[in-house]
């Protein structure tokens, strides 16, 4: 993993004591190794809180070098405004306060813990650091920072390998990268550099970004993303390879890195994520026994070529770390194909077990021999033994029956812990209806307009709330996890089925796709309207069909019956910014009468909120409209392309009929329409 920790060259006089790694032996100096500071992440990250609200984050310090790692004078430097800083450390025989004695570490034996507690007393950002020092000649004065509020901004770079292929001297390569913030602050980055061949750069439209950003920060929000471009201009031909440094305000890597290359067919190797944390993890009574603590390791091919993966093995920690996944090769264990040109990165899952048999921490490496670069890749193995019993994940009912629109309460206040108390309860939607967009929320911003959403689901809660979006079967999982961050594991979550059924006689939904929006779920999209007209719009769509026509604008018209509700048209959703669904439903359609089905593309244009495009530009989308008859899905059309803003894709007429096999009688229209075609004189 990298390293970014703060290092100050002054050393204090004990230190110095504890830095000698020589011994004598026989009037001879022996070297005796070098002891490595391993923590976990390099920062204490708190995200906002509410007043008076509490939020405990721990680090853990493990020695995966050759020499016994000594470490003193821990300290907390405490800077915030009203909030509560309090510093505990867990050497394994439970938190205790500074000021503590010196603590060692043997290589690769054990492990430690470094606690911070945050309370929030108002609504301000808070921030200090715990301070200590160690023999680690590249970590001797270390400073983990604490930051807590609208300080916690998290970089994200997509891809982090680029190769820019083959490019001619005196022309130019580009490639896209994006920016993403992850995190509830600002993310603010003050300076972009090369480290390697100048021949690469940095821009944003004309905007020269290597160096020190002089003109301001580049400042992202939480939540968005912003794309930059990285060029190649090499004068010369021949292999070229540097990193992207973007220093930010992210406190757990405020340097980050882009690894570059150009024309040199290479194999690359990367993994998801760098590390692997097993935390509190469950003892097992051997070595031999079933363990429930596993992971999974993500191997990506991030080159111009493909990747072989020759071999993986364990160093460390003997048979307490294991690769559990089986491969069909024995040399190599596997291949993967170089990189597409879109960014995508082919990837092997790897899954790797740990068997904890003590009550202490535990390091090891998982090293990965390939003909990428780097070989062999050294992954960090952490893990800690617990004699903690699985939390018990439980749902209030595991099969539902209900209708479409229907906001489910998601209850798992029913979950145990044998020997403690659920934490988090973590709910997951793992299948649903295609184009639904629905995900488990704390509660809806509008209540009568549940489609519009509502802050995430809160999972120190045990309930939150699902709005059912679309007609068909979902399923939800829930996970938990309990004080000591041990997740639940036999079993590892309860599940919960929907069935959404349509109650109404005819019930009509709409999804659709735009491969230009970025983000389909978010505020700013394209706008296609689902329409349905009775046969006395004297096909007429829209308003020019009077009260005859049920879309955004009309979306309640008095049908059949005069002053009867029951048998009234209705669109319980109207989606104006991206995806959909949008549906109609009518109870008691009138026998002999036929309605027609339309989607209209409202509005096609959209910049996505990106500067770089054209707002006058039309973008295709994809529309998939479902038709379900007394609850059955019975007719469905799907992928109809639409490019052209107003245009009406006349989909089908439904004639109603008396109840018997051969009703209601569908006849597909799929015709596209322009506006001149289907306003009527």
């Amino acid at each position: 993993m990298s390293r970014t920790l703060a290092i100050r060259p002054a050393a204090s006089l004990a230190l110095l004591a504890l830095s000698t790694i020589f011994a004598a032996c026989d009037g001879d100096i022996e070297e005796q190794g070098t002891p490595e500071f391993n923590p976990t992440t390099n920062a204490f990250a708190f995200p906002k809180l509410t007043v008076n609200e509490q939020r405990v984050l721990e680090i853990e310090v493990t020695n995966p070098g050759s020499a016994t790692l000594q470490m003193v004078d821990f300290a907390l430097e405490d800077e915030s405004s009203a909030g509560e800083l309090a510093f505990q450390i867990d050497r394994g025989q439970g938190p205790e306060a500074p000021p503590v004695s010196a603590i060692e570490l043997a290589p690769g034996q054990g492990s430690l813990r470094l606690i911070v507690t945050y309370t929030a007393r108002d609504d301000q950002a808070d921030r200090g650091a715990i301070t200590l020092s160690t023999n680690d000649p590249d970590e001797q004065t270390v400073r983990l920072p604490i930051t807590a509020g609208d300080s916690g901004a998290e970089i994200r770079l997509s891809p982090r390998n680029i190769d820019f292929g083959q490019v001619e001297a005196n022309q130019q390569g580009v490639a896209p990268l994006t920016i993403s913030n992850a995190g509830q602050g600002v993310l603010r980055i003050t300076r972009m550099s090369i480290n390697g061949s100048a021949d690469f750069g940095a821009q944003l439209g004309d905007r020269d970004l290597i160096g020190d950003l002089e003109a301001g920060p580049l400042e992202i929000a939480p939540g968005a993303s912003q794309q930059i471009e990285l060029t190649y201009n090499p004068p010369t031909l021949g292999p070229d390879a540097g990193e992207l440094l973007i220093e930010s305000n992210d406190a757990v890597e405020p340097v980050a890195t882009v690894s570059l290359r150009a024309n040199g067919a290479a194999a690359c190797i990367q993994v998801l994520p760098d590390a692997l944390d097993f935390g509190s993890a469950l003892l097992v009574d051997s070595l031999e026994a079933e363990t429930f603590n596993r992971r999974t390791l993500s191997v990506e091919s991030c080159g111009s070529t493909s990747l072989r993966v020759d071999r993986i093995e364990i160093e460390g920690a003997e048979g307490v770390f294991r690769v559990l996944t089986e491969f069909e090769g024995e040399s190599p264990l596997f291949e993967l194909a170089a990189a597409g040109p879109d960014g995508n990165f082919p990837a092997q899952q790897v899954e790797v077990g740990f068997w904890p048999t003590e009550l202490t921490g535990y390091g090891g490496t998982l090293v990965i021999y390939s003909n990428g670069d780097p070989s062999p890749l050294r992954v960090d193995l952490f893990g800690r033994g617990v004699d903690n019993a699985c939390p018990v994940p439980v749902v209030a009912q595991r099969d539902l029956s209900v209708a479409p629109l229907d906001i489910i309460t998601l209850d798992g206040s029913a979950s145990t812990d044998p020997d403690g108390e659920v934490r988090r309860w973590q709910w997951t939607v793992v299948s649903r209806p295609d184009g639904s967009v629905s995900v488990p929320v704390e509660s809806y911003d509008n209540p009568a307009r549940p489609a519009d959403g509502g802050p995430d689901d809160d999972d120190t809660t045990p309930q939150g709330l699902f709005f059912v979006d679309l007609a068909g079967e979902y399923t939800l999982e829930l996970r938990v996890v309990d004080a000591l961050g041990q997740g639940s594991c036999d079993p590892a979550v309860a599940t919960l089925h929907i069935q959404a059924i349509p109650q109404r006689d005819m019930h009509i939904q709409m999804v659709w796709s735009t491969p230009d929006d970025p983000d389909e779920t978010d505020d700013i999209g394209t706008d296609i309207d689902l329409h349905l007209r009775h046969e006395n719009a004297m096909g007429r769509w829209g308003s020019d069909g009077n009260d005859w026509a049920v879309y955004f604008n009309n979306t309640n018209p008095d049908w059949g019956v005069i002053g009867q509700q029951s048998d009234d048209p209705t669109l319980d959703i109207d989606d104006t910014n991206g995806a959909g669904p949008e549906n109609v439903n009518l109870d008691n359609p009138e026998i002999g009468v036929t309605y027609d089905i339309g989607a209209l593309y409202f509005r096609a244009q959209s910049t996505f909120n990106d500067p770089e495009i054209d707002p006058r530009v039309d973008h295709l989308s994809y529309v998939t409209v479902r038709l379900f008859i007394r609850g059955e899905l019975f007719a469905e059309w799907v992928d109809r392309d639409l490019d052209e803003n107003r245009a009406l894709w006349w989909v089908a007429s439904v004639e109603w009929c008396d109840d018997d096999p051969a009703c209601p009688r569908i006849t597909t229209q799929d015709q596209v329409l322009t506006e001149a075609e289907y306003v009527l004189p």
